[in-house]
């Protein structure tokens, strides 16, 4: 089976290979080589010309400063621009000639033809007819998207000249092109009917493709932003950088835009471009789940493709052939990188049909995109295959792709349906263990109590008996008092669960609520040594109940782990608003690793084999504290010995008016009593 998964993925691989070497090494197209120029009538071609099979291109540096210089230039400096590279991205000026004749036989009186020239993001275009009898200019006109509009001059999606009136003889055209994008040129003179026509259904098509695009890209940003789910999120992005980019390319940027700013066709071609390779780059890495398999390799491309991205802000410069020029080749290399990844995964995983179905996803596009960057930067030949062959295989890709974020979002619907009923099932088995254990914690309460007070009552009649039954006695009550405070524990972390759990809170004086709490455990616990050693005053809104109930956990705590070390209390006030508490103990500390879990519930550590309880201390006393909207902190000293540090919010308008009151009071002044509120 892993034989037959590696053949189907090398079957996949050299299909695609085989597509590029046929586009990039076909044949160029001979059409023009037997005749070498075209001929038209007075008032133009009764057929259609292409004219890339007649134009050819100076190849030289020559310094050209009128067009008429170019007619006098020897052929072997000129190359035929149909079936060759172009000169890619150059900001020299790229001049091109095309001999023709006017005959009367071509004749179609009252008939008008127009010159067609794309691409649409050319920046400027010069066109001028000089007659090769006199040498004189007969003609000339200049369009492109840096061009302005001229009141009466016809708009159109490509750059569009009205054919001129001729005399019967023999001409040159000339064609000066200058822009920052690539010197991809095409022109057509195309007949009156012929024009009317295609304007007409070219317009249709591409508006209704950007019209798809702009909807795909509401609709997946939607999903996956309801999703969070990444691919779907750079896919809709991708589905944005296409939209811009044939906005350009079709003609509408420069055709709506032009006459707001005449760089808008420049921005969005560039913005465009930029977008769609670096969103393409991240859309892949995720799919293929990069970010999983190979951290490093992802963020090497998530780093590339924002260096990409970022490629827009050039568009309008310059500096955007230098950008092509410096990354197109590497993004190529990157999209063949993310080839050969898909190869060894899908080698290695079991999901064939998935990885075939990314491989040609993926593969015809790259291969597509390669031959269309390789085009634009002058080393592919420009010919219909390789000016075609990126529009056909986006279309592809958008569509394969598509279909991939749709079965994807069809399974984290359905995984997110899951999840939800699990955690429905969750939530009610968790609520019936809560009111269980609720039930059974009250049903233990009544037993205990009737144990403990009747141990109680047994030692007071059985003082004259011997230590055997007292020590029985005692062991009675010390059980009894164990597990009620087990079951208070249960009790307690049940309220903080419920979703109906508040706090009843009132106004504290922090260090008398200290004070008082220090006195009453050391009169109740006497063989631990507890000392308050500092409390500054502040009056803090807190549940006297659970606060109290959260220090005795920690000082609890430290009598269980610490055995007969001295436990210290202090509090003091900070400006920034809260009360720091801290409960220290000298016992031998809480280990390095154990630090991070200790707050988790029924968490036990190391040593718990030796002391009683169930791990719901710490806990508790981190739950109480956040419901008073402070943390807890636990750290270990150098020498050993736990510091737990509880942050809590205090009152400062009634901590300062309670200052104020302290500093006036006089002799047989009586101090409000700490934790009562101040009636008005």
């Amino acid at each position: 089976m892993r034989v037959f998964r590696l053949n189907m993925m090398l079957i996949a691989l050299w299909a695609i290979i085989a597509s590029g070497l046929f586009a990039v090494f076909s044949q160029p197209s001979h059409a023009h080589e037997g005749q070498q120029h075209f001929v038209v009538g007075r008032d133009g071609p009764i057929n259609d010309i292409a004219l890339n099979q007649f134009l050819e291109r100076l190849t030289t540096d020559r310094e050209i400063t009128i067009p008429a210089d170019l007619v006098n230039i020897p052929s072997g400096e000129f190359e035929p621009v149909y079936g060759r590279p172009g000169p890619g991205y150059t900001s020299r000026a790229v001049w091109l000639r095309a001999p023709f004749t006017v005959e009367s036989r071509f004749d179609n009186p009252g008939s008008s033809a127009f010159i067609e020239m794309g691409a649409a993001y050319l920046n400027d275009i010069a066109l001028t007819i000089i007659s090769q009898e006199t040498g004189n200019v007969v003609w000339e006109d200049r369009v492109g998207d840096r061009i302005p509009q001229l009141p009466g001059r016809m708009a159109n999606l490509k750059h569009v000249s009205l054919w001129p009136d001729l005399d019967f003889g023999h001409y040159w055209l000339i064609i000066r092109v200058v822009t920052t994008s690539s010197h991809v040129f095409e022109a057509e003179l195309q007949t009156e009917k012929t024009f009317i026509a295609e304007t007409g259904s070219e317009s249709y098509r591409n508006g209704s493709y950007l019209g798809i695009l702009i909807v795909a890209f509401g609709l997946y940003l939607t999903f996956g932003l309801l999703s969070r789910d990444p691919p779907v999120i750079w896919y809709s992005v991708y589905i944005f950088a296409l939209f811009l980019l044939n906005f350009s390319t079709t003609g509408y940027a420069q055709l709506l835009l032009k006459g707001v700013w005449l760089l808008a066709s420049d921005f969005i071609t560039g913005t465009g471009t930029a977008l769609l390779i670096g969103s393409s780059c991240i859309m892949w890495a995720y799919i293929v789940r990069l970010d999983k398999h190979n951290p490093i390799l992802f963020r090497i491309m998530i780093g590339i493709a924002a260096l990409l991205i970022m490629g827009m802000l050039t568009s309008v410069t310059d500096y955007y052939i230098y950008f092509a020029r410096i990354f197109f080749i590497p993004q190529v290399c990157l999209f063949f990188v993310l080839l050969g990844y898909l190869i060894v995964q899908g080698y290695r995983d079991n999901g064939i049909l998935m990885y075939v179905f990314y491989l040609v996803a993926l593969g015809v596009p790259t291969i597509a995109a390669s031959i269309h960057l390789l085009t634009l930067i002058g080393v592919a030949p420009i010919n219909a295959f390789t000016a075609n062959i990126y529009k056909a295989s986006s279309t592809i890709h958008l569509g394969m792709v598509a279909i991939a974020m749709a079965v994807r979002l069809y399974r984290l619907a359905h995984k997110r349906a899951d999840a939800y009923q699990s955690s429905q099932r969750a939530t009610q088995l968790a609520g019936e263990q809560r009111t269980f254990i609720t039930m059974l914690s009250h049903e233990f309460r009544t037993p205990l109590a009737i144990i403990q007070r009747s141990a109680e009552i047994l030692g007071l009649h059985m003082r004259k008996e011997d230590e055997t039954i007292k020590s029985r006695l005692v062991t009675i009550r010390r059980n009894a008092g164990q597990l009620s405070a087990l079951v208070d524990a249960f009790l307690t972390k049940d309220t903080l669960d419920s979703a109906t759990f508040s706090t009843s809170r009132e106004h504290v004086a922090i260090d008398q609520f200290l004070t008082d709490l220090v006195a009453r455990r050391s009169h109740e616990v006497q063989e631990q040594n507890v000392s308050l050693i500092g409390a500054d005053f502040a009056i803090v809104d807190i549940d006297r109940i659970l606060l109290e109930r959260a220090i005795i956990n920690l000082i609890e705590n430290a009598r269980k782990y610490a055995r007969g070390a001295p436990v210290w209390i202090a509090s003091t006030r900070s400006a920034n608003g809260y009360v720091y508490i801290r409960v220290v103990d000298e016992g031998p500390g809480i280990p390095a690793d154990e630090l991070g879990k200790v707050q988790n519930a029924f968490y036990r550590g190391k040593d718990s084999s030796v002391t009683q309880g169930v791990g719901l201390g710490l806990h508790i006393t981190s739950r109480i504290i956040e419901a008073h909207n402070g943390t807890m902190s636990v750290s270990v000293g150098e020498h050993g010995g736990t510091t737990i540090l509880l942050k809590l919010p205090y009152n400062q308008e009634a901590t300062i008016l309670g200052n104020s009151q302290q500093k006036m009071s006089i002799p047989g002044h009586v101090r409000p009593t700490p934790g009562k509120r101040n009636e008005p």
